[in-house]
């Protein structure tokens, strides 16, 4: 049986009270959802408690999730500091997931989403992507600008990727026999880790433990636009080790669109997915209810992203 499309709480949560957003989901027919990273502990489980109530299932967490808190209350930033070479940051990461490892037990959830941070260069993505707007794609300008960038972040990321790879090495131990998937996440920044390459350093750390590979549909499609790799090669390379997928639509820069607002493959997307595969819609806010409605329609005679399998309400 092909693992139903879920709906990540990117688009409406945490929101005013779980009773509702679990209500605009179920209303669009979806029984899975994935918790953003945005619910405090309790509010997680009130969220799990109505779910239980309206049969449906919080299948994945994107962690950290829940956020943590400080000593006074209020949330604690993390960031994306798994890869960071500042000691007390990057532990304070891993003990922020390993609480959204424990929170997944608790919750009935399989899989959590792990970004593991950057390469500690400053980001030039927004200065390549107005000079792909200026001077078009793959244009002499735009080459230069992605090279001397890649150059940056090759130089800078030796120590960041170790303190990376130790990260996600102490996650996928405290998860080994939770039940529990961990799956690292593609990136949308090029200064981010891993890269294409680093999936398989990553990879070759983790072997033996629940440590796979997350596709972002829209991370591949900017990486792509950027210059910086295909997208489909990420899956042609890391399917095998294939956790969950996030689908979503892309246009140039701009992504978590619903399925037909861009130039996304869906068709390419779909012949990686596997029965076991996480599938979750994870959209941006300004999406409306009739367009992931739309979203689902495209998607259905693809035939492998779970729509229409267990999501919906009585047909």
């Amino acid at each position: 049986m092909i693992e139903p499309i879920g709906l990540s709480t990117s688009w409406n949560g945490p929101g005013a009270s779980p009773e509702r957003l679990l209500d605009q989901h179920r209303g669009l027919g979806f029984r899975r959802l994935e918790a953003y990273a945005h619910f405090t502990a309790d509010g997680l489980r009130g969220l799990a408690t109505e779910a239980a109530r309206r049969d449906m299932q919080i299948a994945s967490l994107h962690g950290p999730c829940p956020v943590p808190n400080s000593p006074d209350g209020f949330p604690s930033p993390t960031g994306d500091w798994l890869a960071s070479t500042n000691s007390v940051e990057r532990n304070r990461a891993v003990d922020a997931h390993k609480a959204t490892i424990d929170a997944a037990v608790e919750v009935g959830a399989r899989a959590i989403v792990v970004h593991l941070g950057n390469s500690g260069v400053v980001s030039r993505q927004g200065a390549i992507f107005d000079t792909i707007a200026r001077h078009g794609r793959l244009s002499d300008e735009h080459l230069r600008l992605r090279d001397t960038a890649w150059q940056e972040r090759e130089a800078a990321k030796a120590p960041h990727l170790q303190s990376a790879l130790a990260s996600i090495r102490a996650l996928g131990e405290h998860a080994a026999g939770s039940g529990v998937r961990l799956g690292v996440e593609c990136r949308d920044g090029y200064f981010e880790i891993p890269s294409l390459d680093e999936f398989a350093e990553v990879l070759s750390a983790c072997d033996g433990l629940p440590v796979g590979y997350w596709h972002d549909a829209g991370h591949g499609a900017k990486l792509d636009y950027l210059g910086f790799l295909e997208h489909e090669e990420l899956l042609r390379r890391y399917a095998a080790r294939l956790v969950g997928m996030h689908i979503h639509d892309t246009h140039t820069g701009r992504d978590h669109l619903a399925p037909g607002q861009g130039s996304t493959d869906f068709a390419m997307l779909g012949g990686y997915l596997r029965p076991d595969t996480m599938r979750s819609l994870e959209l941006s806010r300004v999406v409306t209810a009739a367009e992931i409605s739309q979203a689902l329609d495209l998607l259905e005679p693809l035939g492998a992203f779970g729509v229409r399998e267990g999501i919906l309400v009585e047909l």
